[in-house]
């Protein structure tokens, strides 16, 4: 008689989707589990998550983990950090490259720009909203401005319909046939982290615990380097 494999379910956002493609396989094999993945931007899994949607373990921004927690709906002081992401631009492959390499000239290409794109529920896009209203030109460039529901925002650019994509670097590099040309400059750039949330009262405790641990090896943090993520190092005790 066959024992029946562990099912764990896995909700993500959106900028993990290409490290969780790569080193899932590794982690079922060792394991001896089978991982459900649903992806997501970190909002609309919030969203979902307060609605009643459930896993095992939630991948999103920090801040949504906390306050997940403090709701009571994942386990309390259980957040598990991962990597930190910066937002980056990206044009179509072939393109010519604008310069945003200060505050003046990342608003003088946004201004000289036929047509940018950010997210709607993203991290990066909800920091981008919020940014051209601090800088005091939403209004000036809304007509501009494409933001998309969900997804990933290069794939606009590639098929030529937007001129600039802004997105986290990891969510760009899932795209082919765009430049990632530069990072927004320090002056308006925002580093999101990226943790790991626990359900309350799981059932797969070790199958989890696991799961970070793994998470937090250094095959995984090469992968999240190559992906345009930056590993948070584990503290030593």
């Amino acid at each position: 008689m066959t024992t029946p494999t562990t099912t764990l379910k896995l909700m993500s956002t959106m900028a993990l989707r290409s490290v969780l493609n790569e080193v899932i396989p590794d982690f079922e094999k060792q394991a001896g589990v089978t991982v459900e993945i649903s992806y997501g931007a970190t909002a609309k899994l919030t969203e979902r998550i307060r609605s009643g949607a459930r896993g095992d373990i939630v991948i999103a921004v920090a801040g949504s983990i906390n306050e997940l927690e403090a709701e009571g709906i994942l386990q309390q002081g259980a957040r598990l950090d991962l990597v930190t992401s910066e937002v980056a631009m990206a044009v179509k492959q072939g393109a010519p490259v604008p310069d945003i390499s200060t505050q003046e000239a990342f608003i003088a290409t946004l201004r000289a720009s036929r047509s940018f794109v950010f997210s709607k529920q993203g991290a990066s896009g909800m920091y981008f909203a919020s940014l051209l209203k601090r800088l005091g030109i939403d209004e000036e460039l809304r007509p501009k401005a494409t933001v998309l529901a969900e997804g990933l925002t290069g794939e606009l650019v590639a098929r030529g319909e937007i001129e600039l994509a802004v997105q986290q670097m990891s969510e760009l590099m899932q795209v082919s046939g765009i430049n990632i040309f530069a990072k927004l400059p320090p002056a308006v750039q925002q580093s999101t982290t990226f943790s790991i949330g626990i359900f309350k009262d799981p059932t797969k405790a070790e199958v989890i615990n696991a799961f970070n641990a793994f998470m937090r090896t250094p095959a995984v943090a090469a992968v999240y380097k190559r992906q345009g993520l930056d590993p948070i190092t584990p503290v030593k005790g």
